[in-house]
């Protein structure tokens, strides 16, 4: 992906582009750049070229605040409050982003008129080019440093000052920044120029008019173009965020053949689950009527019973002394069930209710018959089953035979 440095002019209100100059040789003029109109030189680009621009330090400006007690997801709601007061035109009208920080609440902010990036994106779509990435020009110098190129010195002194000043300008620069600091309170400063002499000179002027604010200040030989191809190389600051951010290309890939199957796999774990939680839920509506129902047969075999322990109460029941003397209330229910089934005495016999008389140990059915002689059959066909029988009750009315009968043990 190409890079190249892109300026607005105001007194054209145009952009304008330069090539990155090469590291210069000894004894070449550091800094020259030539610059033509974005126009021109992207006529003379390829369609779709993928490119990132290095903004001016004169396009832009770099703040850093302190906002204590604000949080990162309250920061932009709080910058704006922050910066009004400090720039020129309405807060509205800059794009602002936050790149890096120190501690928790000293925030680095990058302000640019919104207005020039609108331009800018506007004049690379009408000629189809890409832009991927817009990089501050003073984001590409080391920390604590000031680097001279061509006319001009980029400072980056990280929680003080970034920015490009011109050479003439240096003298009223360090007297703004450093009025009011403590002494001793910024950490040592490098100067890095390819002219060492210039260099030592700005450091006199530090050194005597300013003494005791830095630590120390150093001069390194070095070229701004040098320095800037090894930012270039790891991973850069970048202006457009929110509404400028470059759109993604999107790549035709083919579908991925898992994707049907996982949709049909979760649409089968979430019917598993549907028809397992209703079977569920039935199963325990079922639980629920079975007990009421056995309770309520229970109180009716065995009246004025207290049920405390149902399962229990009829295991016990259940196992009781079946011998000729007494029979318990569940064989003298199954075997009433089995004389029931004989003759087909089920269709003109109907139980109306049963109770068991505990003291007497007797099953007493009322039930209902046809006629006087089907109740003596059924009677009968019980006695057949080895239980004592009498009829305590048989009246006649327009529907046929009510009876009573009181099973026993045999004698």
């Amino acid at each position: 992906m190409e890079t190249v440095a892109v300026r607005w002019s105001v007194e054209s209100e145009t952009w304008f582009v330069s090539p990155l100059s090469p590291i210069q040789e000894e004894g070449q003029a550091s800094g020259s750049k030539q610059w033509v109109p974005l126009d021109e030189w992207a006529g003379e680009q390829e369609d779709l070229s993928q490119l990132r621009f290095i903004l001016q330090g004169e396009n832009y400006v770099c703040r850093w605040l302190t906002l204590p007690g604000v949080q990162g997801r309250h920061l932009p709601k709080a910058l704006p409050f922050a910066l009004e007061e400090s720039l020129i035109e309405d807060i509205s009208h800059y794009h602002l982003v936050t790149a890096g920080k120190i501690g928790k609440f000293t925030h680095r902010v990058y302000c640019s008129l919104a207005d020039n990036f609108n331009r800018l994106l506007e004049a690379c779509d009408l000629r189809h080019i890409k832009l991927r990435q817009l990089i501050p020009e003073t984001s590409l110098i080391p920390d604590n440093s000031l680097v001279h190129d061509g006319h001009f010195w980029l400072v980056n002194i990280p929680g003080l000052s970034e920015a490009k000043i011109h050479e003439s300008a240096l003298s009223a620069f360090f007297e703004g920044l450093c009025n009011g600091l403590a002494l001793d309170s910024q950490q040592t400063i490098t100067l890095i120029d390819s002219n060492l002499d210039t260099a030592n000179l700005l450091k006199t002027q530090i050194e005597s008019n300013f003494s005791g604010i830095f630590k120390s200040v150093s001069v390194q030989h070095g070229r701004f173009s040098s320095l800037r191809d090894d930012a270039l190389s790891a991973k850069c600051c970048d202006l457009l965020t929110a509404e400028f951010r470059p759109a993604e290309p999107k790549k035709d890939q083919p579908a991925a053949w898992w994707k049907p199957l996982t949709a049909l796999a979760a649409c089968w774990l979430i019917f598993s689950f549907a028809e397992v939680s209703i079977e569920n839920k039935r199963l325990i509506a079922q639980q629920e009527q079975v007990k009421t129902e056995t309770i309520g047969l229970y109180k009716r075999l065995f009246p004025g019973e207290r049920v405390r322990f149902l399962e229990r109460q009829i295991r016990s029941k259940v196992k009781g002394d079946s011998t000729v003397a007494s029979a318990g209330v569940m064989i003298m229910l199954s075997q009433a069930s089995k004389a029931l089934q004989q003759d087909n005495l089920k269709q003109t016999i109907q139980w109306q209710s049963f109770r068991f008389n505990d003291r007497q140990n007797e099953l007493i059915i009322d039930l209902t018959s046809k006629t006087l002689a089907q109740l003596q059959s059924y009677k009968a066909a019980i006695e057949q089953q080895g239980l004592t029988v009498e009829i305590a009750q048989a009246t006649n009315d327009d529907n046929g035979v009510k009876g009573r009968l009181k099973i026993g043990a045999s004698a």
